[in-house]
């Protein structure tokens, strides 16, 4: 529930702000969803290049599509890097991407997993109500590609917008499980992750392009992310390092 809460606070408080990308504001930073406890744990670090910033985290397409209009963003830290090709290619990005870290595939199910769900393929019964990621954002596309090479058919009951809300209806008990990332799943306390080898048909990348050069702390964000404090706040949610 605190993360869904930053969530929305993040994202009102940047639409509250009347920032311009060209003026002197304060720094900001969109970032996929699953990234949510990571820069929250740097931005109340005093030494942190991210203490202070305004952070917003929603489905990276989603943020993707708010920086093509115009949004004032700094830094803009991505769930897959064709969000991020996207809008290099519509003359985007004052720097080269730089991806910081990686992640995998499970599958979140209810404490106790009740329905002894232990494969990929236990996924397809009649029996499981299933949540994906939304097809077209970071998590969905992962999903889709993983379950497409491991040749699995599955009858999704709902698709979400990114990895948070499919954690959150297997949390609540409207689904009885949800590929989600591993971060994800680890933090929360309420879901057991079955792990999965055909996890490994996809790379999870995580990379973040340098918008503007106006608060002069965007690339000092990316380099401490690629530094040892980054390191440090990544490992410790589950990440693993480029």
């Amino acid at each position: 529930m605190r993360s869904i809460v930053q969530l929305l606070l993040a994202g009102s408080l940047l639409a509250s702000c009347g920032l311009s990308a060209e003026g002197d504001h304060d720094a900001v930073v969109f970032a996929a969803s699953s990234l949510v406890d990571v820069l929250t744990e740097l931005s109340t670090d005093e030494e942190s290049a991210f203490f202070g910033v305004i952070l917003s985290f929603a489905s990276s397409a989603s943020l993707a599509a708010q920086v093509a209009d115009g949004a004032p963003v700094d830094v803009f830290i991505s769930a897959d890097r064709q969000q991020v090709n996207n809008l290099l290619a519509a003359g985007f990005g004052v720097s080269a991407p730089q991806v910081i870290a990686r992640n995998s595939l499970v599958i979140a199910v209810e404490a106790g997993n009740p329905l002894g769900i232990e494969t990929l393929d236990d996924l397809s019964r009649s029996d499981v109500l299933l949540a994906l990621a939304a097809p077209g954002v970071p998590l969905g596309t992962y999903s889709e590609s993983m379950l497409i090479a491991a040749d699995v058919e599955v009858s999704p009951v709902t698709f979400e917008a990114d990895a948070r809300a499919v954690l959150a209806k297997v949390t609540l008990g409207e689904v009885d499980a949800g590929i989600v990332y591993l971060t994800d799943a680890k933090s929360s306390s309420d879901v057991e992750f079955i792990d999965i080898p055909q996890a490994d048909l996809v790379s999870v990348e995580y990379v973040a392009l340098q918008l503007s050069e106006g608060t002069g702390r965007s690339d000092e964000m990316i380099s401490e992310l690629l530094g040892f404090r980054g390191e440090q706040a990544l490992t410790r949610q589950g990440f693993v390092l480029p």
